[in-house]
Formats: C-alpha cells, sequence, structure tokens
C-alpha cells in the first residue's frame, strides 16, 4: 500500500498572473499578492463567485449570498475580540452548507499567514470535510478554534476554548509545527522575500498530512483541469489532463463535477484530444460541436476527414495529425459558441452583425464611387475608358473592402470562407437550375446601350469584375461569418438548406433588387409592379443554388463558375438578339 499522501495543490501560470488550485477542486482559484487591497466599494462591486480573505478587503465582514461574494476577515470594521477569525467564518460557511462546486470561483489573498492558509485549505478542500470517513473532522475543528481563539484574544486565554487539556497541549504543537516557519521568516525580516504561493503550497501540504490518511486518497485519480467554461442550464464543459483514459476517469469526473458535467476533453497527448458528452440530456450534440472546432481550428487545414474533429454523436476527438492548434480555452468556448448559437436572439444577432459588416462595404463603396478617378498611372486609353465608369469603380472599391476583410477573418483557414480548388463533382447538379433563375433575373449585368463599339468592357465586367466581387463578397465572406456555429455541408452530409446559406442568399437578394432599382430608367414603375417582387425571387434562388453548389464543393469557385456561365449565356444571348 502506498504510504504517501498524493501532491494536490498545483501552481498555474496564466499569463501574467500566478494562481494556487487544487486537483480535487478545479473551479477554485486561489490568488496571493503582497499587499494587496481593494476599497469597499470596489469589493461589494466584484464579479459573482469571489471570496476575500484577510484583509484584502478593505471593510467589514460580510456575505453577499445572491452576488456570491464574501469577505472573510476580523481586521477592518469589527471588534476584533467579538468576531471569528478568517478560517474560522471559512469552516462555518462550509459547515452551513455554502456548495463550491456549482461554479468557478476566486479566491484573493494577500499574505499567508497561518490564519489565511487555514481558510485557504478549509475552501480548497469542502467537498471532503462533510464526509466524515475520510476526514478527521474533530481534529480540524480543534485546530482551527483554537487559532481563532489565539488570533482574537491572545494565547493566554486558549483556556476559553474549553477543549481538554491534554488536546490543547496537541493541537498547540500542530499549530506551532504548521507557524514555525513563518515566524522564523519574520525573525529575519525575510517573510516579504519569499514566494507566497509556494510557501502556501507547502504549508497546504503540512495540513493535508496531519488531517488526511493515505487510505483517503485510494480512489484519488490525478486530474489537471486545463480549461472550463459555464454553459446553461447549471452545465460546465472542462477540458482535462490526465494519465487515464477517458472510461477509467469517468467516474473519477462524475464525482468531482457531479451533474454539472456537460461535456469533456481529455487530453491525451501534445495536442490530442478526446471528446465525450457525459450528460445524454444536452440542447446539442458533438455531432454539432466538430463543424465549428474544424471551422475555428488552424490545424485543419484540407477536407481529409481523417485529419478532423469527428466522431460519433457522444464520443470523439481531435485531428490525428499534427493534433489540434486550438488552446484548451478556446475548445472549451467553442462548445458554449455552439450552444448560444441554438437560441433565437443569439441567430439574431449573428445575423445582424454580418448584415451590418455587409452594408458597411456596400455603402462605402457606393459613396467613394462619386469620387471615383482614374489613378494617375494608368496611361493607356483603353484602361483609362474603363477605369472612368463610376459602375466600375463600385465594383473595384467593393471588391477591394471585401478581399480586405477576408485578409482578417480568413487569415490561417482559407477553406473555412471557401478561398479553395472545388471538392467532389455532385455540385453540378443544380447548376442548371441556377442558371435558370440567373436568367430571370437572379443576376445583374449593365450592357450598354453601346455594346458594339465596347464590348471589351461588357466582357471584363461579366466574367471578372461583377461575378467575381458579388461571389466573394456574400458566398465567401458573408457565408463564412455566418457559418461560424452552424451546420453547412461538407460534402458528405445529406442536402439541406443551411440557416448561412439562406442568410446570405437574402442579403444577395436584397443587394440586386438595390442595384436593379438603382439602375432602373423608370424607379416609379418598378415600385408599382412586380418587376421588383419577380427580381428578388429569381436573385434569392440564384443565391440558394450558388450557396449549395458553394458548400458542397467547399469552394467559392464554383459559385463564381455559375455566376460566370449565367452572365456569358446571358451576353450571347444579348448578342443573338
Amino acid at each position: 500500500m502506498n504510504n504517501e499522501l498524493p501532491e494536490r495543490y498545483l501552481i498555474k501560470d496564466m499569463g501574467s498572473k500566478r494562481i494556487l488550485t487544487c486537483f480535487e477542486a478545479p473551479n477554485l482559484q486561489v490568488h496571493i499578492k503582497k499587499g494587496w487591497s481593494i476599497s469597499s466599494s470596489a469589493a461589494r462591486n466584484s464579479a459573482p463567485g469571489t471570496i476575500f480573505l484577510d484583509g484584502v478587503a478593505q471593510c467589514e465582514p460580510f456575505l453577499n449570498h445572491e452576488k456570491r461574494i464574501y469577505n472573510l476577515d476580523h481586521h477592518e470594521g469589527c471588534v476584533r475580540a467579538f468576531t471569528l477569525t478568517t478560517c474560522e467564518q471559512a469552516l462555518v460557511m462550509i459547515m452551513k452548507g455554502l456548495d463550491l462546486q456549482k461554479r468557478e470561483w476566486e479566491i484573493y489573498s494577500n499574505e499567508p499567514e497561518l490564519d489565511s492558509i487555514l481558510a485557504i485549505w478549509i475552501i480548497l478542500n469542502s467537498h471532503r470535510i462533510n464526509t466524515k470517513n475520510l476526514l478527521n473532522q474533530q481534529l480540524l475543528f480543534a485546530i482551527v478554534r483554537l487559532k481563532g481563539i489565539i488570533d482574537s484574544v491572545g494565547l493566554e486565554l486558549k483556556k476559553i476554548s474549553a477543549l481538554p487539556t491534554d488536546l490543547t497541549h496537541r493541537i498547540m504543537q500542530v499549530i506551532d509545527h504548521l507557524g514555525n516557519e513563518e515566524i522564523q521568516l519574520k525573525k529575519e525580516n525575510r517573510w516579504q522575500k519569499i514566494d507566497f504561493i509556494e510557501y502556501t503550497v507547502s504549508i497546504l501540504n503540512k495540513i493535508d498530512h496531519i488531517l488526511y490518511k493515505p487510505c483517503d486518497f485510494a480512489d484519488f485519480k490525478g486530474v489537471e483541469e486545463l480549461a472550463r467554461t459555464e454553459l446553461t442550464n447549471n452545465r460546465i464543459v472542462a477540458v482535462v489532463e490526465s494519465d487515464l483514459d477517458i472510461y477509467e476517469l469517468e467516474p473519477h469526473l462524475t464525482k468531482l463535477y457531479g451533474s454539472q458535467l456537460g461535456w469533456v476533453a481529455l487530453r491525451t497527448k501534445e495536442n490530442r484530444y478526446t471528446l465525450r458528452q457525459m450528460n445524454l440530456f444536452m440542447p446539442v450534440s458533438l455531432e454539432d460541436i466538430y463543424p465549428h472546432l474544424n471551422f475555428i481550428d488552424p490545424a485543419v487545414k484540407s477536407r481529409d476527414s481523417r485529419n478532423k474533429w469527428g466522431g460519433s454523436s457522444d464520443m470523439g476527438g481531435s485531428p490525428q495529425e499534427p493534433g489540434t492548434l486550438l488552446s484548451p480555452k478556446e475548445i472549451a468556448d467553442a462548445f458554449w459558441d455552439v450552444l448560444s448559437n441554438q437560441s433565437t436572439l443569439s441567430q439574431i444577432k449573428r445575423f445582424s452583425g454580418t448584415a451590418l459588416q455587409v452594408i458597411g462595404i456596400i455603402s462605402i463603396s457606393e459613396i467613394l464611387r462619386y469620387y471615383w478617378q482614374v489613378p494617375k498611372w494608368i496611361t493607356d486609353s483603353f484602361f483609362k475608358n474603363w477605369f472612368g465608369l463610376p459602375e466600375n469603380g463600385f465594383y473595384l472599391f467593393m471588391l477591394f473592402f471585401t478581399l480586405l476583410a477576408l485578409l482578417g477573418y480568413a487569415k490561417g483557414r482559407p477553406w473555412q470562407y471557401g478561398l479553395i480548388s472545388p471538392a467532389g463533382k455532385d455540385w453540378l447538379i443544380p447548376m442548371p437550375l441556377g442558371i435558370l433563375c440567373g436568367f430571370a433575373g437572379g443576376v445583374l449585368l449593365q450592357l450598354d446601350v453601346n455594346f458594339d463599339s465596347r464590348p471589351v468592357f461588357i466582357y471584363i465586367n461579366a466574367f471578372v469584375l461583377v461575378p467575381l466581387t458579388t461571389e466573394l463578397l456574400f458566398r465567401s465572406l458573408t457565408h463564412g461569418l455566418l457559418a461560424q456555429t452552424a451546420i453547412i455541408y461538407d460534402g458528405r452530409n445529406p442536402w439541406f438548406l443551411s440557416r448561412p446559406n439562406l442568410a446570405a442568399a437574402f442579403l444577395y437578394a436584397v443587394f440586386i433588387c438595390f442595384q436593379t432599382l438603382y439602375y432602373s430608367p423608370d424607379f416609379n414603375e418598378m415600385l408599382s409592379s412586380w418587376m421588383l417582387v419577380k427580381c428578388f425571387v429569381s436573385a434569392l434562388g440564384f443565391a440558394i443554388v450558388a450557396g449549395v453548389m458553394r458548400e458542397r464543393s467547399q469552394s467559392v469557385l464554383t459559385a463564381y463558375m455559375l455566376h460566370f456561365i449565367t452572365l456569358a449565356a446571358i451576353l450571347l444571348t444579348y448578342k443573338t438578339v
């Protein structure tokens, strides 16, 4: 039998911060900073799930159960001799039923004196304190009570604890054992020079050896929480690391997190994860999570199904080679992104945000077209005439701003915005329907009245500028932004109309109607007839087909081909007529 206690306390580097946590209470983070103090108003307006210890908050002790903010102290705003010490207050809170497992908590201390360390120990071990067969409760109570009396009224009145003489002597030996190093460091003026967090861990381990036996940890499994995100309905997703596989770890995770754990991501190797749905009644399954993980993961550099996040509805994993490039926090947040997007309000917000960006690009381009001038470095008369057309300036500005946006959004994952070569061939199936919708008014090209005198201008616009600009704006940028937390085609799904496709198609149809009205010789007639309705329906149909082709092939190039062929057919018909 192993006679050693496990090392349960861990120091983590969180950027510029260092925190202390416990393997058995990963949702609790302890911050210890020398001389740390905040005002009373700042303490009372702190984030929910905050506990201040022993002088950090410059005010009287208080309990705000509604906001879950607590100040455990016996210095400011109280009669010290009549007030329980910090460690006693912590013990009373735990014994009164404060549940620290159902949310994340931040614990703040400014000095690791024994009173504060005992409070930290009680908080980090709260899940064991009420389990009588795992913890020597009476010994803990005696240590805390005697330490409280000494700090409140002095060592000379320790007898008012009413503990038996032999027990008092024993507890004093324990307190001396835990506090001698602090006393010695202060005598030698080295107290302010030590690492407070490392010192706290050493004293916490000493307390463990006093209150626990190795048999208390017979079922202990080392699990390090790397990240967690709170979800809806009191559920969480946790990213953890352990030497155990997911099946061996499941019972321990249930014990550690209870019914809160909706999903878990277990890091098995460097950049390799196993996903498991712990609660079968979550609003979505892992099959809804994989597309979003694949969307945001820079490691998913192709459409090869062997190198993607994937699996079944309740278990899956990360890409195998070279593994995921997502951080544990990004993985945890991905679950929240998908879950939050299920609500109608979230979908409206995402659509509104995307629509505003599209409208912004179009509006700025429309404004700049009136200030469009041919660049001075263009001296060729042909290109000078082509660049001199305001409508060409409009499309050039729109192309520029679209490419600028794609440069920011699609960096590192161009395939998610369709900026790759097409896959498969079944995307050709709906193409004839798209061409028919385009002929009915689903695409727009200004055919100059002097077509014969400047046909090349029309060809450049029809085959390059117009289809390239509109498809990049609507089937690449718009579709990509809307698809971040939605299910779309990946070439293996059954045929269906995705939300991003329908939303992008709607915006495209509005754009075509706007352009049609703008160039219409009789604005009032267009508004008073069914021509505008016909234009909208045709544009919507064309855009939906283009979106289906883009999703099925995972490339915006197929939508561009549809637009190109449709405009070419319209030009051929126009020229023939």
